[in-house]
């Protein structure tokens, strides 16, 4: 029982690790120069370095499987079960793939403009849209008390981009940074929703899922920014320029290092998820990624790239109190009017659509 503890508590050590460290090292590659008065941008390229991370799933699964047959492992077939995920259909997964690259593209766009914390705050949104579209596609019911929950998250989101502006004047770089990011959640939401239609009618280990995903998500890209390079990219240094991105992704040593701890923290982190998924609940694997966020601002107030800023605290609170009374993980009912806990009978979001895959 103490060894099963400990290892779960290094696996949850390990995924706020992983997951932070990806947005940091993200950051950082954004933040190096690749002349005296240019940064590196490139939110396309590193959208193909998030997908070569998540096709690393697939030497994971094959460890697993060497691992298993060592041990004469032999999987016990379930009649009940959904019918595993043929090979020939596994095109099926480029949507959610889609989905992911645009969603990921416009993330990273955003990260340029905002800072880390302010971006891996914001992306708390994700909750929200992912409740909408389980409403809208997959005929699920929301409690009251969830959409109070989901109120109080749009109110710290707020707070937290409100604390973005150093003066009264709003920053409009701040304000596109922080929409493309909200845009991004959509496309995620929808990708979970995919996903989730998927899983209820195919069986594929969540590995392999990433896997395809990855590899998919990683085709797409090239063949896109190749199409755009001709189209439009052509001698413009700009992101479509894939020339110009390759040639500033090997200007340097600290950029094409980062790109590299990038792919590797990806990669560990989906692996480190998959594997904490069955062993923790939903509203537990929730309060990781609280304490995900936090160590990112936590870092990013170590290592000089923002200050401590009350105001977005405050903001930071509601978010983590909404998210955690969504998701289960806190409980408020006893101090809530009866009309509140009406419907809580209901089952919660969170465990309806339980993703099996934790998102960097």
């Amino acid at each position: 029982m103490a060894n099963k503890v400990i290892q779960v508590l290094a696996l949850a050590i390990g995924l706020i690790i992983t997951g932070c460290l990806n947005s940091v090292f993200t950051k950082y590659q954004d933040n190096q120069y690749v002349s005296p008065d240019e940064k590196f941008e490139q939110p396309v390229l590193q959208t193909l370095q998030m997908f070569v991370g998540e096709a690393a799933a697939f030497i994971f699964l094959g460890i697993i499987k060497l691992n298993e047959s060592k041990q004469d492992y032999t999987r016990i077939n379930d009649a009940s079960a959904t019918p595993d995920l043929p090979l020939a259909k596994a095109y099926i997964l480029s949507i959610p793939a889609i989905c992911d690259i645009l969603g990921t593209t416009l993330m990273n766009l955003g990260l340029v403009y905002t800072p880390v914390s302010i971006y891996q705050m914001t992306r708390g949104a994700l909750i929200i849209f992912v409740a909408l579209f389980s409403i809208v596609f997959l005929k699920h019911t929301i409690s009251r008390i969830e959409w109070t929950a989901l109120a109080t998250v749009v109110l710290g989101i707020t707070i937290v981009g409100l604390s973005g502006n150093s003066n009264s004047a709003l920053n409009p770089r701040l304000f596109l940074g922080i929409s493309m990011i909200l845009l991004a959640q959509v496309f995620t939401a929808t990708q979970f929703v995919v996903e989730e239609h998927i899983i209820k009618n195919w069986t594929i280990e969540p590995l392999r899922l990433v896997g395809w995903e990855g590899t998919f998500g990683g085709v797409i890209t090239l063949i896109g920014m190749s199409l755009l390079y001709i189209a439009v990219g052509y001698n413009t240094k700009g992101p479509f320029d894939m020339k110009n991105s390759f040639n500033e992704l090997f200007s340097s040593d600290q950029i094409i290092y980062s790109s590299f701890a990038i792919m590797v923290s990806i990669g560990l982190f989906n692996f480190i998820g998959i594997t904490l998924t069955s062993k923790l609940s939903a509203t537990a694997r929730s309060t990781i990624d609280t304490c995900r966020t936090l160590l990112v601002w936590l870092v990013s107030i170590y290592l000089g790239w923002e200050s401590f800023v009350f105001l977005q605290f405050v903001g930071f609170i509601f978010l983590v109190f909404g998210t955690l009374v969504f998701n289960g993980a806190l409980k408020i009912d006893s101090y809530l009017p009866a009309w509140f806990s009406a419907d809580k009978s209901k089952p919660l979001i969170i465990d309806s659509v339980d993703e099996q895959i934790e998102r960097v």
